[in-house]
């Protein structure tokens, strides 16, 4: 597990079709109080935003900009988090499916530790696997999920990897895309969403649909706070975003197939509201844009939809992408500018507050990881590894990429200094840890 270098290395255009309401633009968004260095806690950062505003990594990078390369036990689509000066990240065997938890030192990329946790195969999708969970982290644990046949089971381990408890909630199935939910916590609330599938389709002969929840545990004990019932329709995996409520309530953004863009309150789970937009599977992340909530719905076939409604006001929709919007990536923001990254590699800028669309390139590939904003730099990365830079900018601007030489479908961990990127089977460590 020595560091090793890493070895080195796009446009044309579609049309798109854009409904929307004037909206005034505003702000939701609740920062944490971690410092500048801890934003990438938990599955895309700092609220799930995707961005990082100050980071000094050259983008695309040379060889000798790699800090060092980690092979890691097993293969995962998690993507890695950081706290400190350790990142984690979640792996699994591929054929017997047991999982692990690892923590890394950032400044050399030595393996600290690894716990394993012994599992049993099951049904996955082609594309995903059995560690498709990212950790979250606060300043004494980190969290981290994973769901099987036997159940959801939520772990919670010391920055030393000592168990600090552990979670087996209620019985759960392989659906046809396997589980890969991601905790993420809320001060001293860890919250997991609970998504299971309606129907015989995707559940083993003789085992009943689940009740889909929102579920919330205290970080310290693991015990329960509340449950809150979600319809349960088809299977989705996106991880929440907090905002204030137009009453002020600390409320809750997801996104379900049943109760379409929704809000729980952060307290006690009780639903403020919901707008009923989705009929299709909603794999992406919530974000807040503005005064908008951002959700999407899709299929491997096709037909993606995303829609802007209203946080705070009537909740209605203000905006409507039903061209170029994606399916698996979730969007990212760079104040009033809205990137898709869609599944088949083409890339859209439209400006949020007006629904206009500025430009549109297709870039190739597919993909499924989520892009992120490093600094005024978009990054993206189609399956085959291919890392493409391009400028987050009102014009279209193709900096460069990088061959990662191998499948990728987690999503890059941003700090000031470095960048962590995780392939089915390696870390590799890009900047000055």
């Amino acid at each position: 597990m020595n560091p090793q270098p890493f070895p080195p290395a796009i446009a044309r255009l579609l049309v798109i079709v854009v409904s929307l309401a004037a909206i005034p633009l505003g702000s939701a968004y609740c920062p944490g109080n971690e410092p500048a260095a801890e934003k990438w806690t938990r599955f895309r950062g700092e609220n799930g935003a995707g961005i990082l505003e100050q980071c000094n990594v050259p983008l695309p990078w040379q060889p000798s900009d790699v800090a060092w390369e980690l092979n890691l036990p097993g293969k995962g689509n998690g993507s890695p988090t950081i706290y400190g000066d350790q990142a984690f990240v979640m792996s699994a065997h591929p054929d017997t499916a047991e999982r692990y938890l690892i923590a890394v030192d950032v400044k050399t990329g030595q393996e600290l530790w690894r716990k394993s946790y012994p599992s049993h195969p099951h049904h996955l999708h082609a594309r995903s696997s059995y560690a498709s969970c990212t950790p979250c982290v606060n300043g004494s644990a980190v969290f981290f999920a994973w769901g099987s046949t036997d159940g959801i089971t939520l772990v919670a381990l010391s920055h030393g990897g000592e168990e600090l408890w552990r979670r087996v909630l209620g019985p759960s199935y392989p659906s046809q895309h396997g589980f890969g939910a991601s905790p993420v916590l809320f001060g001293n609330t860890l919250v997991l969403m609970n998504s299971q599938n309606e129907g015989e389709g995707d559940l083993p002969p003789g085992v009943p649909a689940g009740q889909s929840s929102v579920m919330a545990f205290d970080s310290q004990t693991g015990e329960s706070l509340w449950t809150t019932p979600r319809t349960t329709t088809r299977v989705c995996y996106g991880a929440p975003a907090q905002f204030k409520d137009a009453s002020g309530v600390d409320a809750l953004l997801f996104c379900n197939t049943g109760d379409g863009i929704f809000a729980l309150s952060l307290d006690d789970g009780k639903p403020l509201w919901n707008s009923k937009v989705f009929v299709k599977r909603c794999v992406s992340s919530p974000i807040i844009v503005g005064d908008l909530a951002i959700g999407t719905e899709g299929s491997g076939g096709g037909g993606n939809i995303l829609y802007g409604v209203d946080l705070h006001g009537t909740h209605e929709v203000k905006l409507k992408i039903d061209r170029a919007a994606a399916y698996v990536p979730t969007p990212v923001a760079k104040g009033d500018l809205l990137f898709l990254w869609g599944d088949k590699g083409i890339v859209t800028c439209v400006r949020a507050s007006q629904g206009e669309v500025l430009w549109s390139k297709r870039i190739g590939g597919n993909v499924s990881s989520s892009p992120v904003i490093a600094g005024d730099k978009l990054l993206g990365i189609a399956e085959d590894g291919t890392l493409t830079v391009l400028a987050a900018s009102e014009k279209f601007e193709e900096l460069g990429s990088v061959k990662l030489e191998e499948t990728t479908r987690a999503v890059p961990a941003l700090h000031p200094n470095f960048i962590l990127i995780r392939t089915q089977s390696r870390l590799l460590c890009v900047g000055h840890p």
